[in-house]
Formats: structure tokens, sequence, C-alpha cells
């Protein structure tokens, strides 16, 4: 089959294959051209080629040196039959498919307030998880059907009354390296950590931030503290964001919770510039990385819903500082399965 005019270099959405390409791949396989060559000359990642030639393979009897054996060879007709056989099936479930129990205890949640607002427990992914979790048998839609169906309007509940639905992205695979260079070294580097505190398999390893109102002179700043292993974050309102102060309410801090930091991570700002003489280990993140203190950063975003940004700290008691990080700590999260950040942090210290 002549591929002088099979235009492999043009950009492309997703598709799925079709007969021709896998008519290609079949005759390239026999040819002996590996799947990554196979990939580069259709235009696909190596991976499909891989599902592919897993979808379409016959097992055949085939004489060796004059022994019967067992061998498995692709076939472009086997794999677009195949093919057609599961997109036959593959149809949008209805509503009344899944369990109506789930959706009544799902309306009920939101009617409740549990999703909406700066006190709620859930967001749609964590109660299906929890759900799923306490009713194994039944049918249960996945988060993107139920938003599907927030969309279409099948549900009481509506977009803007989920507040992570408007913020939902893919998640990166892996972070990029650090491309920053700091201009000052305030102390040891983050990559002299131990692997443990990396792997989050050990509890009492902190990040710290400084979260900021007004960017005015003698302007209040609140320190955040968040506990790597289970999400728990610690607040403080300080006076204003020197180094000194910083200081010394860091110092606070540990006196009053002995035993409870094993290291604390921050970045590189002037703010820090006193961290490496507190009584722990400190370490400090490269330049332009905050991803490396990224629990941190998440709970400095929820907290900005209490505090938002431009608005002076003055404006916020020490109590109210508190009851948004006490809201934030009692969300049931995922990650650390489907509990929340409280709970998981009083089994941790004890």
């Amino acid at each position: 089959m002549s591929t002088g005019n099979y235009n492999t270099n043009q950009t492309r959405s997703f598709t799925h294959l079709d007969f021709k390409e896998r008519q290609l791949i079949e005759k390239w396989l026999n040819e002996d051209v590996n799947k990554a060559e196979i990939g580069r000359r259709l235009g696909r990642n190596r991976s499909t080629i891989h599902r592919e030639i897993n979808r379409g393979k016959v097992e055949q009897i085939k004489q060796i040196n004059g022994y019967n054996k067992k061998v498995t060879v692709y076939y472009s007709d086997s794999g677009q039959s195949v093919y057609e056989k599961r997109r036959s099936k593959s149809v949008r479930k209805k509503i009344v498919s899944f369990s109506s129990a789930f959706f009544s205890e799902l309306e009920d949640a939101f009617t409740k307030g549990l999703f909406k607002g700066k006190q709620r427990l859930y967001n749609i992914k964590t109660f299906i998880a929890l759900y799923r979790k306490k009713h194994p048998v039944e049918n249960i839609p996945t988060f993107k059907t139920v938003y599907s169906y927030i969309r279409q309007g099948l549900l009481s509940i509506k977009p803007h009354d989920l507040p992570v639905m408007y913020r939902l992205k893919p998640r990166k695979n892996q972070h990029s390296n650090p491309k920053g260079k700091n201009k000052r070294i305030l102390g040891t580097s983050i990559t002299n950590r131990p692997e443990d505190v990396l792997s989050r398999e050990t509890f009492g390893h902190w990040e710290a931030d400084l979260v900021k109102g007004k960017k005015t002179k003698n302007e209040p700043a609140i320190i955040t503290l968040v506990e790597r292993k289970t999400r728990y974050a610690i607040t403080k309102k300080i006076s204003d964001y020197k180094s000194q102060t910083v200081k010394n309410a860091f110092e606070e801090i540990l006196a009053d919770n002995p035993n409870l930091f094993a290291s604390i991570t921050f970045d590189n700002g002037s703010e820090f510039a006193l961290m490496s003489e507190l009584n722990t280990d400190v370490y400090f993140c490269h330049a332009y990385a905050s991803w490396e203190r990224g629990s941190n950063e998440n709970f400095n975003k929820l907290l900005r819903e209490f505090i938002p940004k431009g608005k002076s700290i003055h404006l916020f008691s020490e109590m109210d500082i508190d009851q948004a990080a006490q809201a934030i700590n009692r969300r049931i999260r995922e990650v650390i399965g489907l509990r929340s950040s409280e709970e998981y942090f009083q089994q941790c210290s004890i």
C-alpha cells in the first residue's frame, strides 16, 4: 500500500485511529518497524500504537523450525472490528440509570449548605467518593458526570453554587524543574531536605508563608503554616512583615507547640531572612518555584475566600482568622483518605 500522499506532519486535534491508519500499522509491523517509529510516522503517541496493537492482535499457530508455536499477530481488520464493537456500546448513560438514592442525598446535602459558602464541608468529588465508600453496590456517577448534569440543569444545584467547579483544571503530571536562581542564600536549600519529608510519610514537617493585605508600611500580615502529611493549617496575625517581627512570631509558635515542628520550609522572601536562627530544621525553596510549597499555596488560596486580596488585614481580628483556618481544616479532603485535616492531624499528633 502506497504511503506517499499520507500527510502525518499536520497539526491535529485528537481523533480516533481510522482503518487506513490501522492498515499502515499492520504493514509497518510486518516490516519490523518499532512502535515509537510508527507513532512518529502517524503523528500519534507511542502508547496509542501500543494499545491499538493489543486491541487487534490475534493468536495463531505457526510452524517455526519444524515445531508448531503460538504467536500473536496484529491485523488491522481485527483492530477495526474490536473498535467498532466497543464504540457501539459507548453510549452516555442517562441520569435514571444511576442510583436515585444517591441523587436524593446529594440534593439534601446541597440544601443543608454542605457544598456552598465559606463553611462548606465537601466538594462534589469528595461527596461522591464518600458515598461510594458507604454504598459500594450502588451505581454511582463520576464527579464529571454530575458536573455535566448540573450544567444541563438536571439538578437543583447550579454551577455558581460550586466554587471548585469553576476552578477545576487538569492536574500536571509533574512539576517543571526550578528555573530561577536565588539572589540571596538565606539558609539550607530544599534540595538538601530528607527524602521522607518529600514523600510526606513523616509527621511534623511544615510549609510556611505570609498572607498580606495591602502592601503598605506597617500593614499587618498573617503567618500560615501547613503540615505536609495532614494538610492541617495554623495561622497567626502579626503587626507587620519585617524579618524581626516574623522571627519573633515563629519563636512564639514553636514555644507554644513543643515537639510539633521537625522542619519548616520557606520561600526566599526577605521577610524570612532570620528563619535559620529558629530552633528547628529550616529549608528554603528555589526562586520562582512556589509549587515546592504546594500545600501551603493551596491553603493560602482557600484563605483568600475569607480574606480577599487588597483588603487590609487591619479589618480582620485574630478570631476571624482562626475561624477561617478552622473552617478549612474541617473540610473533607480526598488526598488524605476522605477525612478532614483536623481529624487526621489529631490522629497523627497523639
